[in-house]
């Protein structure tokens, strides 16, 4: 009888031991997986707000370029000057606000450290720390009507309780087109007087059939053609005069400036040339103003030389 009851007490206690051990065992299963769970659903949050910061980033890029080339003009009216350094102004700029630490109100709010705050911000609602670093930040032409900004940072994305992080280097790269700005050659040389807007113009032929008509209407209005012996945009806002392969340039419509009492030079039209002092050779148009001239070489008239009496095809109707 009492070996019944020994084997009887061993098998309980080996079932009691059973079904504390699977039940611990479920338990711990169960919780295993709970954190599992909890894990995963941190790792997709961060995959979807990554997800997000890159959609957004090229946005906050854009606008924080828009906004800089406006506001070097505004620089530049409010000063008389021009930028002296485009590449580190811009940067200046871009991520901070300023032009040689002179706030720009542009800039307010509109920066790219803005934006990169606002991601920030947004980030730590959800348990999600951001922070971003600006490796080198350029601007430059790709094309005579636009320019292209290229930003290259490293993000580091980090869920705040470690279970996941996300570190990697991007290299953005924007194009923003020149047309609407102001250019900044008239704003100075006009004593901001006269203002011109970069409007590409849509003529190719100047001089048809014995009529100037069309060259007058691209010079009343200071249309802009790409041309390689002119400055590019950004050229322009240094004041350099020199040629690019992305050069723009327009005729300067010299009533404008008498309207404003300025004085006029006897140099030709082409805007770097009349506001610069290279020498050159200059000559009247037949049925155009007084002060239409444009520069070239002799003889005149004569054959193509490709000289800016050719681009504007009238090498052959000089007075």
């Amino acid at each position: 009888m009492l070996k019944k009851r020994g084997i009887f007490y061993t098998i309980s206690a080996i079932a009691l031991t059973i079904v504390i051990i699977t039940t611990y065992s479920a338990y711990t299963t169960y919780r295993l997986s709970d954190k599992m769970e909890v894990i995963g659903t941190r790792i997709e949050t961060v995959n979807f707000f990554i997800k997000d910061v890159e959609r957004d980033i090229n946005k906050g890029a854009s606008i924080a370029t828009f906004r800089t080339l406006l506001s070097f003009n505004q620089f530049i009216a409010n000063n008389g000057s021009f930028i002296d350094n485009v590449n580190d102004r811009f940067k200046e700029s871009f991520l901070n606000g300023t032009i040689k630490q002179q706030p720009l109100s542009l800039m307010k709010d509109s920066t790219f450290t803005d934006w990169a705050d606002k991601i920030s911000a947004e980030a730590d609602k959800i348990d999600i720390k951001f922070n971003f670093t600006i490796n080198d930040v350029k601007i430059n032409h790709t094309a005579p009507w636009s320019v292209t900004v290229g930003v290259n940072l490293t993000l580091d994305v980090r869920d705040k309780r470690n279970t996941s992080y996300w570190v990697r280097e991007r290299y953005l790269a924007n194009t923003i087109s020149i047309l609407d700005f102001e250019d900044p050659l008239y704003i100075v040389n006009s004593k901001g007087r006269v203002t011109n807007t970069i409007v590409k113009s849509n003529i190719t032929q100047f001089f048809v059939e014995g009529k100037v008509d069309n060259l007058l209407f691209h010079m009343n209005n200071s249309y802009y053609i790409a041309h390689d012996d002119s400055p590019s945009f950004l050229m322009r806002f240094e004041g350099n005069l020199g040629n690019s392969t992305y050069g723009i340039e327009s005729l300067v419509n010299l009533a404008e400036f008498q309207e404003q009492g300025l004085q006029l030079k006897d140099r030709s039209i082409v805007d770097y040339i009349y506001f610069g002092t290279k020498p050159t050779t200059n000559f009247r148009i037949n049925n155009t103003p007084e002060w239409f001239k444009i520069d070239g070489s002799l003889p005149a008239p004569g054959v193509d030389k490709g000289e800016h009496l050719d681009v504007y095809q009238v090498r052959n109707i000089t007075i």
